[in-house]
């Protein structure tokens, strides 16, 4: 029978690889950002943009890296290395347009430097917050706290994924956010799809109701950009109106 400690290696193994690529990242001043246009849908104009990873070729895609560093003990540190990068970054974008980026909600209950360095960014420039991940239900009543400061200070607060599953559901009714981003999932190839522009109807009546802003994600074609200004989508972001691009 072999050995829990022989069992265990290649595991050790991974995860000090993953460490040691993260930690050189971090140690060059985080990955590259690039930041992806949101375009009002009635007229095309670029409201805001939204700032992504973009890491070296050989680790996986920006999900798997954010997923490694947080199995490695670095998901915090990552997260804080690609925010204050994008901040600084966004210097160079045109004047009136907000900044989204992406932050854990882990990373939010365990830096509150990093709260402090968004609350004065938001007092200069709109900014959101794009949540991740779901948050804990453990930690719901922490996370709250953080988004009510945010709230005050002026900072909207997103939530991504929408319409992908029933945890989607359970954020817009617990984290009451500003901004709703309906899931590329649905939108793209919504024209035709009676089921996919039934649930973006839904979404949408749901965040007028709530007075939130709806984001149709995955705007690939012609026939996306149809489909989601016919429903009267507020805000669209995909391929199809505005590809990611450094700044």
């Amino acid at each position: 029978m072999p050995s829990t400690r022989a069992a265990s290696t290649p595991l050790r193994s991974t995860l000090l690889r993953s460490r040691r690529r993260v930690e050189a990242v971090i140690a060059g001043g985080g990955p590259d950002i690039v930041f992806q246009p949101i375009v009002r849908a009635r007229d095309g104009v670029i409201e805001g943009y939204e700032a992504l990873s973009r890491f070296p070729a050989g680790g996986g895609d920006t999900e798997a890296w954010f997923a490694d560093a947080a199995q490695c003990g670095l998901g915090p540190v990552l997260d804080r290395s690609a925010a204050v990068k994008a901040l600084g970054e966004s210097a160079r974008l045109p004047d009136g347009c907000f900044v989204a980026v992406n932050l854990s909600a882990a990373t939010l209950l365990v830096d509150a430097a990093l709260v402090d360095v968004l609350l004065d960014f938001g007092r200069r420039r709109s900014l959101v917050i794009e949540l991740t991940e779901h948050a804990a239900q453990d930690d719901e009543d922490a996370v709250m706290a953080v988004l009510a400061e945010f709230r005050r200070g002026g900072v909207a607060v997103a939530v991504d994924d929408v319409g992908s599953g029933y945890a989607g559901m359970r954020q817009l009714v617990v984290l009451e956010p500003q901004i709703i981003k309906l899931d590329a999932f649905v939108v793209h190839g919504m024209k035709g799809n009676r089921v996919k522009s039934a649930l973006a109807e839904l979404v949408l009546e749901f965040a007028r109701k709530t007075e939130a802003r709806c984001v149709f994600e995955g705007i690939e074609t012609d026939d996306d950009l149809e489909a989601a200004t016919s429903i009267g989508a507020d805000l669209l972001q995909g391929f199809r109106v505005g590809r990611p691009a450094a700044v």
